[in-house]
C-alpha cells in the first residue's frame, strides 16, 4: 500500500471519529436546528475505506481546516467516468420521461436547451446527486454503505437521488430563453447546493435563508454557537453583498417577512417562482415553510421540500402534514356528498398538485395569483403536524356505503 493511499486512509478515519464527537456535541447542547444538517453533511465516509472507491480532493467550503478538507470533502470515481456518468448513458433503456441504465439507475435526461442538473450537481459536491454514483459499491458490500441493512436499497449510500425530479421539474427554468425569476432556498449550510442551483439557473435571481451566519453566541441570547457553516463558502461574502444570503431564523415569521419586503418584493424583482427548503429538516420548520411561501409563489410556480425522510425530526411532516393537503387536494365541497372540512383552508385555494419522489416532495401553485397573508394567517396552524385536530381526518368521519 502507497504512502499516500495509507495517509488518505488515516484521514477518512480520523474524520470519522471528529464527525461523530461533533454530533455528539451538537445533541449534547441542544442544537436540534443543526443536528440533521450536520449529520447529513458529515456522515458520508464509509467505514470500510479499504473496498470503497473513493478519491479525496480538496474543496474550500467544508465547514473544517485545511487538513481536514481533503478527508472530508470526496467524489466518487465511478460518478466522474464511470458507469453512472451522463457519457456512459448512449446505452439506455428507455421508459416514462427517463432512462435506465446498466445499473438499474433511473435518470431524466435534458430536454434540448436545458442543463443537466446531474453533471452540475457533481461539479459543486452537493448530496443531492450523490447517491447513484455510491449505491453500485455500496450494494457490493453493505458494511460499506452509511446507513446498511436498510429494506429499501436506495436508501443505504450517503446523499439523494433528486437529480430526477429536479431535472423534470426544474429543467425548463434552466434554459437561456426562459424569463428572469425568483428562486429562494432555506438552508444554504456551506453553499453547495446554492452554488448548484446559480448555475442551473442562469436567469434566476437566487436567495438564499442560513441562520449559521447570524451574530456567534449562546442560543438562549437569540445568537448561533456552533460555528459559521456558509463563510466556509469561497463565495460568501460575494453573495452577501449581492443581497442574496440572508442570515436568519427560516421558521420565525417575522423574519421571513422582513426579508421578503426588504430583499425580494422589489418594484424591479422578477416574480417568484421556485422555492427549496433544505434547512434543518425539522417538522415544524417544514411546514412552517409550506404556509408562509406557498400563498406568495406566483401562478404554476412550485415550493419544494427535501429530506421527508423516515427520521424522528422530519416524521411529523410526512405522517401528519402530507396526509391533510393530500386530502384537501381531493376537496370539493359537494353539499351532495359526505360531509368534508377543509384541513388547511389557506393552502387550499392555490394549490394545483403535488408530486413526491423518495424524500421529496413538490407542491404546484394553481392559476390562482399570489396572496399577501397576514403574519397570523402565514403562521403555521395547530393540526399541521397533528391530524387528529382536523375534524375530517379523525378514525369514524368517513364510513363506506353498502
Amino acid at each position: 500500500m502507497s504512502s499516500q493511499r495509507l495517509t488518505h486512509i488515516l484521514l477518512l478515519l480520523n474524520v470519522t471519529v471528529v464527525s461523530i464527537s461533533l454530533w455528539s456535541f451538537l445533541y449534547a447542547a441542544g442544537g436540534s436546528l443543526t443536528q440533521n444538517k450536520v449529520q447529513e453533511e458529515l456522515s458520508f465516509a464509509p467505514p470500510d475505506t479499504t473496498t470503497s472507491n473513493l478519491e479525496p480532493v480538496e474543496d474550500d467550503m467544508s465547514p473544517h481546516s485545511a487538513a481536514e478538507n481533503s478527508a472530508l470533502e470526496v467524489k466518487v470515481q465511478g460518478v466522474a467516468s464511470g458507469s453512472s456518468n451522463n457519457a456512459s448513458r448512449t446505452k439506455l433503456t428507455s421508459g416514462g420521461v427517463g432512462s435506465t441504465d446498466s445499473n438499474g439507475f433511473y435518470f431524466v435526461q435534458p430536454k434540448e436547451g436545458e442543463r443537466n442538473f446531474y453533471q452540475i450537481g457533481l461539479g459543486t459536491g452537493t448530496d443531492k446527486v450523490t447517491a447513484p454514483g455510491r449505491l453500485p459499491e455500496c450494494l457490493k458490500d453493505d458494511s460499506s454503505c452509511t446507513r446498511p441493512g436498510c429494506v429499501r436499497p436506495e436508501c443505504r449510500p450517503w446523499g439523494h437521488h433528486y437529480d430526477t425530479i429536479y431535472q423534470q421539474r426544474l429543467g425548463p427554468y434552466s434554459r437561456d430563453d426562459t424569463d428572469p425569476f425568483q428562486f429562494l432556498e432555506i438552508g444554504f449550510f456551506n453553499g453547495a447546493g446554492y452554488d448548484t442551483y446559480r448555475e442551473f439557473l442562469p436567469n434566476g435571481e437566487c436567495h438564499s435563508i442560513e441562520i449559521a451566519c447570524i451574530e456567534q453566541g449562546p442560543r438562549e441570547e437569540g445568537k448561533w454557537p456552533w460555528g459559521n457553516f456558509a463563510e466556509k463558502n469561497k463565495r460568501y461574502q460575494q453573495y452577501l453583498d449581492e443581497d442574496r444570503l440572508h442570515c436568519g431564523d427560516a421558521s420565525d415569521v417575522e423574519y421571513l417577512d422582513k426579508t421578503w419586503r426588504n430583499s425580494m418584493k422589489r418594484p424591479d424583482a422578477p416574480p417568484l417562482k421556485i422555492v427549496v427548503d433544505d434547512g434543518a429538516h425539522l417538522s415544524p420548520h417544514m411546514a412552517q415553510s409550506v404556509f408562509f411561501w406557498f400563498p406568495r409563489i406566483e401562478p404554476r410556480g412550485i415550493l419544494i421540500v427535501e429530506d421527508i425522510q423516515p427520521i424522528q425530526e422530519a416524521n411529523a411532516f410526512r405522517t401528519q402534514f402530507l396526509p391533510q393537503l393530500m386530502k384537501d387536494l381531493h376537496y370539493c365541497g359537494d353539499p351532495k356528498q359526505s360531509p368534508d372540512d377543509l384541513c388547511f383552508p389557506t393552502l387550499f385555494p392555490l394549490l394545483a398538485s403535488i408530486h413526491c419522489e423518495m424524500h421529496i416532495c413538490i407542491f404546484e401553485r394553481n392559476d390562482t395569483p399570489s396572496k399577501e397573508l397576514s403574519l397570523a394567517e402565514s403562521t403555521m396552524p395547530p393540526n399541521a403536524l397533528d391530524m387528529s385536530k382536523c375534524k375530517s381526518m379523525l378514525q369514524g368521519h368517513w364510513q363506506t356505503t353498502k
